[in-house]
């Protein structure tokens, strides 16, 4: 086992003993309260994995709290024991499923993230008694479905472009089973989720990746090196990724694509299901970041050049031609004083532009956002800033009546990875 691998399983506890499957890709989806929706999801993993020849491990992380209570330890144990009983059915030589038990856990820590912990530990850890680091592990949901060249397309984009990771296109359902308040809903936070992208990346922020638990992949070898997945019940794709992001080597895979679901839900605590939750029980409409702080961020970022080397003393100067919103966030935070590591330790401008981003990250950009909205500009509904945003990329404002018009066009812009 590389050492990498054996430094980090000194510290992590993988959950399970039992003999580990030696696969190509390694599918973690966590387990909660899904009767409605996991065997549907197991079925389109495995007709994707019919599509390419690789041997496919499907890896459920069944999971509850020690504070469950009696009927939701009951769902789960009778979910475990259907999907157990199912197995000698379902799998195939090319298409294998891994049951892992993550009971009673200690409800500080219980909650997805947890879950998706315990699954990548125990593939991690498999794939490094293989010598085998550069396998991928694949991040889904319980209630997804993916295309039929989900398999095939992940291969082939990390052999061909060795990465070390990426995030897989996605599309919500906008019509099916749930009331139309429901995919209006959807579709306005799904437009906010592809405007946050497609501003920050206007304003040259170059780590802009959709962080989204149920549509991203990365290898072994990537995964150690962040230092696995944290144990948060909200938020753990985007913490998780913003350590591999960096790494480099990292790409949004578009040529295939995964299906999340539109239902509302409140197992956690933010994110898509609380989301469409309020939208649905308010009537308002989304209200996303206001273009202005992504014009006023890449000012910023076209002379961030000119901060290589700064004497403290030249700084207000330096940012005399910003916003006075910009200067207020800049003088106002510890940015400065994070930074001033970086330009002691770079010995050269092509470093510090590289490293510069280890400061102004994806967190720090989050941090800016909401100061500025705080003190200075308010939010907007999600239709009028993605519209604001595809006239300043198009030169012209789209012919689009409502936001699901608007959501195609977005979708296509990611889809074709389009450029303006």
């Amino acid at each position: 086992m590389e050492k990498h691998f054996s430094k980090y399983f000194k510290k992590h506890t993988v959950l399970s003993k039992q003999a580990m499957v030696n696969s190509d890709v390694k599918v973690v989806i966590p387990v909660f309260l899904e009767e409605e929706h996991l065997f549907t999801t197991i079925n389109s993993l495995k007709n994707a994995a019919k599509e390419c020849k690789a041997v496919i491990e499907l890896i459920l992380v069944f999971n509850y709290a020690a504070n469950a209570d009696g009927v939701t330890i009951a769902r789960q144990l009778k979910l475990t024991k259907e999907v157990e009983e199912a197995k000698v059915d379902t799998e195939t030589d090319h298409f294998k499923i891994t049951i892992l038990k993550a009971f009673e856990i200690t409800p500080k820590h219980a909650g997805v993230g947890y879950a998706r912990k315990v699954g990548m530990d125990y593939a991690s850890k498999a794939f490094a008694e293989n010598n085998c680091g550069d396998r991928l592990i694949a991040s889904l949901d319980a209630d997804c479905l993916v295309a039929l060249n989900y398999f095939t397309a992940l291969l082939d984009a990390f052999k061909r472009m060795k990465l070390n990771g990426c995030t897989i296109y996605f599309e919500h359902p906008l019509k099916g089973e749930y009331h139309a308040t429901i995919y209006e809903a959807i579709a306005e936070y799904e437009l906010h989720l592809r405007y946050y992208i497609q501003a920050l990346r206007f304003a040259g922020f170059p780590y802009a990746y959709h962080t989204v638990g149920s549509c991203f992949a990365i290898t072994a070898n990537a995964y150690v090196k962040a230092g696995g997945m944290p144990r948060k019940q909200a938020g753990e794709d985007f913490y998780f990724l913003q350590k591999v992001i960096p790494q480099g080597a990292f790409k949004a895979i578009s040529n295939t694509t995964v299906q999340p679901s539109s239902r509302p839900s409140d197992r956690v605590p933010f994110g898509t299901g609380p989301s469409i939750n309020k939208l649905v029980e308010s009537g308002d409409e989304y209200l996303t970041y206001n273009l202005q702080a992504f014009i006023d961020l890449k000012a910023f970022f076209s002379i961030k050049e000119k901060l290589y080397k700064i004497d403290p003393v030249d700084i207000e100067d330096c940012l005399t031609d910003l916003s006075g919103r910009m200067r207020s966030y800049l003088l106002n935070s510890d940015f400065f004083d994070a930074l001033k590591p970086i330009n002691d330790n770079c010995n050269s401008l092509q470093v510090f532009n590289k490293r510069f981003y280890e400061v102004f990250n994806a967190f720090r950009v989050v941090k800016y956002l909401n100061y500025t909205h705080t003190h200075f500009i308010e939010k907007t509904p999600v239709f009028e800033a993605a519209l604001q945003l595809l006239e300043v990329l198009q030169g012209e404002e789209p012919d689009v009546l409502d936001t699901s018009e608007l959501l195609l066009l977005y979708r296509k812009i990611e889809k074709e990875n389009l450029t303006f």
